[in-house]
C-alpha cells in the first residue's frame, strides 16, 4: 500500500537533487528583435547556444555531456522529420511534444536512472518570420513563450529576467540594441540575487559584465529574418561583440 507513497518521495527526491546541481547555472536569455530572434550566455567555456535546423535554435544549461546527448537528439528528431515529411513539418511544438519530451519526462520517472542535469530554452521563427520561444525542463515539461524567455539554474533569477523580458519592447529593438538591452538584463540579475555572504568569483561567477567578458565566453547568436539564406542562424560575429562591448562602455 505505501509503494506509491514511496515513488511519490522518491520523485520529490529527484527533483531536488537536479536543482541542486544545475543552480549555480548561468541564465541564458532569449528575445525577439526587429529582424528575428537572439539567444545568448556567459559560459566558462563554449557550449550553451547551438543551431539545430533551418529555422531553429538552442541554448542550454546544465551538464555538458547531457547537453550534448539532447541536442544530437534533437538534430537527430529534426532531420528525421524533415526527411519522412517536409521542412515545414520541423516545428518546435512538434519535435518536443512527439520527439524529446516524452523521453525526458520517462527517464525522470524511472528511479533507477540517472535524470538528465538540463534546461533548454529554444528559439524558432516560424514560416510567417514570427519568433518563437520555447522552455524545457529536465523533467520533460515544457512550454511556449512569444515574447521571449529566459532559463536560469536559480528559479528566482529566471522569474526575474522572464518578468524584465516580457515588459521590454525587445520585437521592436535592432539587434544592436536588443544584445545591449539583453546583457545589461544578464548583469543586473547577477547584481540583485548574488548572495553577498558568499564568494561570488567561486559560486556565481562573474559579477558583472566586465568580469564576464573577459573571464568567459559570450556565446550568441541569431534567427535572422534579414537574409536570403535556407538556414537563418549565425553566430553573432567578432565586430559586432566589438560593437556590443563599446555600447556598453567596456570596450
Amino acid at each position: 500500500m505505501d509503494e506509491p507513497f514511496r515513488w511519490m518521495e522518491a520523485i520529490a527526491t529527484r527533483h531536488s537533487y537536479v536543482q541542486d546541481k544545475i543552480k549555480k547555472g548561468q541564465p541564458v536569455i532569449g528575445v525577439p528583435y526587429k529582424d528575428g530572434a537572439l539567444l545568448l550566455g556567459f559560459a566558462p567555456q563554449p557550449g550553451k547556444v547551438f543551431e539545430i535546423y533551418d529555422r531553429i535554435a538552442l541554448g542550454a544549461l546544465g551538464h555538458p555531456a547531457d547537453v550534448e546527448k539532447l541536442r544530437m537528439v534533437l538534430l537527430d528528431t529534426a532531420h528525421l522529420e524533415g526527411f519522412n515529411r517536409s521542412e515545414k513539418d520541423v516545428t518546435l511544438a512538434r519535435i518536443l511534444q512527439f520527439g524529446i519530451a516524452p523521453g525526458m519526462k520517462q527517464n525522470f520517472e524511472e528511479i533507477a536512472r540517472a535524470p538528465y542535469l538540463v534546461q533548454l530554452l529554444l528559439a524558432e521563427i516560424d514560416f510567417n518570420g514570427h519568433s518563437l520561444f520555447f522552455r524545457m525542463n529536465y523533467d520533460g515539461h515544457w512550454e511556449m513563450l512569444k515574447n521571449g524567455a529566459a532559463i536560469a539554474g536559480d528559479p528566482k533569477v529566471m522569474e526575474w529576467l522572464q518578468e524584465k523580458i516580457e515588459s521590454a519592447a525587445f520585437a521592436d529593438w535592432p539587434l544592436e540594441k536588443a544584445l545591449v538591452e539583453s546583457c545589461k538584463l544578464w548583469e543586473e540579475s547577477k547584481k540583485k540575487f548574488t548572495d553577498k555572504e558568499e564568494d561570488s568569483a567561486k559560486s556565481d561567477g562573474p559579477a558583472n559584465l566586465k568580469e564576464a567578458f573577459e573571464k568567459w565566453v559570450l556565446e550568441a547568436a541569431v534567427l535572422s529574418n534579414a537574409t536570403s539564406k535556407k538556414s537563418i542562424y549565425r553566430p553573432v560575429s567578432q565586430d559586432e561583440i566589438k560593437q556590443l562591448k563599446s555600447g556598453l562602455s567596456l570596450a
